[in-house]
């Protein structure tokens, strides 16, 4: 389960996330993955989208279709 970490397009904090291939839909690549800023003081959920390697491309302020799972951050 590879460690992502990235920024939180709402707040600009660190985030750190898990990922798996489960976790996105293989078909089509940026795949897009929800992922919910699990803090009380942003709690929102962006879009990131991520490649085969599971690495992130680029993300969005809002939750555009076509992700199967969201996924909380770590602390």
């Amino acid at each position: 389960m590879p460690l992502r970490f990235n920024t939180c397009p709402h707040c600009n904090e660190r985030i750190v996330f898990k990922i798996e291939k489960t976790d996105i839909d293989t078909s089509q690549y940026p795949s897009p993955i929800y992922i919910l800023h699990n803090v009380d003081t942003c709690g929102k959920i962006s879009t990131f989208y991520v490649d085969s390697l599971l690495r992130v491309s680029y993300k969005e302020l809002e939750k555009k279709p076509g992700g199967i799972k969201t996924i909380k951050t770590i602390h």
